[in-house]
């Protein structure tokens, strides 16, 4: 399976990680995972959300739509995403 490397600026902590994502599932799914990562890597700093409470916004400031596979999401390899 095929994964990007981003990194998430998780604002409710205030934290940056690096995060490998797949690019072949839906962005719905690929936030499940996101949050599961952080919630380890922060040592459960981070409190889990429903997929339809989190957004994610590119570099440009843009909500990345989380209807879409990612590779189709604009996200690529070195992106930096805001996750609200």
């Amino acid at each position: 399976m095929k994964k990007i490397l981003v990194t998430i600026y998780v604002l409710s902590i205030g934290k940056e990680f690096d995060i490998f994502v797949p690019i072949d599932i839906p962005l719905m799914n690929a936030i499940n995972l996101i949050q599961k990562s952080i919630f380890e890597m922060s040592e459960g700093n981070y409190v889990i959300k429903q997929d339809n409470q989190i957004m994610l916004f590119n570099e440009a400031g843009n909500i990345i739509n989380s209807n879409n596979v990612v590779k189709y999401s604009g996200l690529k390899n070195g992106s930096k995403v805001l996750m609200i």
